[in-house]
């Protein structure tokens, strides 16, 4: 009884997230009120400015690295929009995640997403939109006032976020906006739904340096579902961060025993073992992570930290300027090659 009352609760918090909340409004924003002024740099440098798109239909898709949803609610909403090409509708994804730009560029050049990505970095827009789960969708009619709002991603949001598009741009009547979402079945829950749901808030209690907030929420999407990969990686990475090695090692034990060539859990069991102080173990796994096309930027970054204990001051240099040149690129530059630390690439594919 106590784990159904449990996922009841997350469902609602996934659908709502906050009590008194209607399913289309934001937490800062209600329906129908003028959102904030959006003015964003983007990935490839140029700028976003919602007031350069009044008289058109702004969709915002804010999404989360690394995670399938987001990914999903990406790729479809370039669909939904693509679509109506001929009308006047804006697509802009967002993210906060400007560290993760080779993660991002590789997604949307393998699905050919357009859309600009702007890059919330300090979570400015997003604070004054009250987000707190990923993906977010929000529709915004001509005049920039709030239409209406898609939490999450589900099976039926292509056809949800075609219809408020629709609605939006006066295709559709209320009415007729209602009976078109009524026609559509209703998405059951399921263990994963909730696990997102825990996953979302964690990441925000993590990024308010709440790690034993955020330690818990993932504990509860764990119980949610028990296999889930990406909530044991999320977890490994706080306990990690917390000081507890013991703890993080058996998460990965599990991940790296059903997916022994998982990236982002070979990265992580690299950071563990340069915090234990084992750094030939180390400088191999982050090596082999490097080589799969991992956060490179990350990976360079630990194995200047190796390389500088071993007291090799100028390979661990080489490894700090590789981190900065994934990290810092200029705009129209072309992705930054991944080079494994023994010498030039082999010709490396980036791991799907």
């Amino acid at each position: 009884m106590k784990r159904y009352l449990n996922l009841l609760s997350v469902l609602a918090l996934a659908g709502m997230l906050t009590a008194g909340v209607r399913a289309d409004d934001l937490r800062h924003v209600k329906h129908g009120e003028t959102l904030p002024v959006c003015k964003l740099p983007t990935m490839d440098g140029a700028v976003v400015d919602s007031e350069a798109m009044k008289g058109s239909v702004v969709v915002y898709v804010c999404l989360s690295a690394e995670q399938r949803r987001s990914e999903l609610a990406a790729t479809e909403s370039q669909q939904v929009v693509k679509a109506l090409s001929g009308e006047p509708v804006r697509l802009v994804h967002i993210t906060a995640d400007a560290i993760k730009k080779p993660y991002y560029e590789l997604h949307r050049k393998e699905h050919d997403i357009k859309a600009p990505l702007a890059i919330d970095a300090d979570r400015v827009f997003y604070g004054k939109l009250g987000i707190i789960a990923f993906p977010t969708t929000i529709i915004v009619d001509k005049e920039g006032k709030l239409d209406n709002v898609i939490t999450l991603h589900g099976s039926s949001y292509k056809d949800q976020l075609d219809a408020h598009v629709r609605h939006a741009l006066g295709m559709l009547s209320d009415q007729q906006l209602e009976q078109k979402l009524a026609a559509k079945p209703a998405e059951h829950a399921t263990p994963k739904t909730a696990a997102a749901a825990h996953r979302s808030l964690a990441r925000v209690m993590r990024e308010k340096g709440q790690l034993d907030a955020a330690r818990e929420e993932l504990k509860k999407g764990l119980e949610m579902d028990p296999e889930n990969r990406e909530v044991m990686l999320d977890l490994a990475d706080v306990n990690t961060i917390a000081g507890d090695l013991d703890g993080a090692d058996v998460l990965l034990g599990k991940v790296l025993a059903g997916q022994a060539d998982n990236r982002r859990a070979k990265q992580l069991k690299g950071t563990v073992m340069l915090k234990r102080g084992k750094l030939d173990e180390a400088q191999a796994l982050l090596e082999e992570s490097l080589n799969m096309n991992a956060n490179p930027e990350l990976v360079h970054y630990y194995l200047g930290q190796i390389f500088e204990k071993k007291g090799a001051k100028d390979k661990a240099m080489e490894h700090y300027r590789e981190a900065l040149k994934a990290f810092i690129r200029e705009p129209g530059a072309a992705p930054a090659a991944v080079v494994p630390a023994g010498g030039p690439a082999g010709g490396a594919k980036p791991a799907k």
